[in-house]
């Protein structure tokens, strides 16, 4: 689970709570807390009540293809000779036809930068679409 669907179900959870009442429920640094609440918030997500107490108002759209469905603890193998061809058999695997940067990461069993640069080279080359921040796809035939 991704720390941005844990605060939301977190905050859906509790309906109003104080960001660090979130961080230490989940264990997480309140920073982090905080800016996934200040981008749910953005998002007409969330409704800020007073300096750090928020308001769930509904579950993001988006929220699936953070989640991916892909189970970090066990994630699936792939198989390629290059590291482009690794990336592109796990974004084959994608439940939610997108995945995280982090899934793309961890299922192509390649270190953070290398997964960044080989990304924005497939971008570029038109063989991967960019969802949004973070977020990648198959290009629609």
């Amino acid at each position: 689970m991704t720390i941005r669907s844990a605060v939301v179900t977190e905050l859906e959870k509790m309906g109003t709570a104080k960001n660090i009442d979130i961080a230490r429920s989940l264990g997480l640094k309140p920073s982090a807390v905080g800016y996934v609440l200040y981008q749910l918030r953005m998002a007409g997500c969330a409704k800020r009540i007073d300096t750090g107490t928020y308001e769930f108002v509904r579950c993001p759209e988006n929220l699936r293809c953070w989640d991916d469905g892909i189970d970090f603890d066990n994630p699936p193998t792939v198989k390629g000779s290059t590291m482009p061809d690794r990336i592109l058999k796990a974004m084959d695997l994608a439940p939610n036809g997108a995945l995280s940067f982090l899934a793309i990461q961890k299922i192509s069993k390649l270190p953070r930068n290398v997964t960044g640069a080989v990304l924005s080279d497939l971008v570029r080359r038109n063989l991967v679409e960019r969802v949004q921040r973070g977020v990648y796809r198959l290009p629609q035939v």
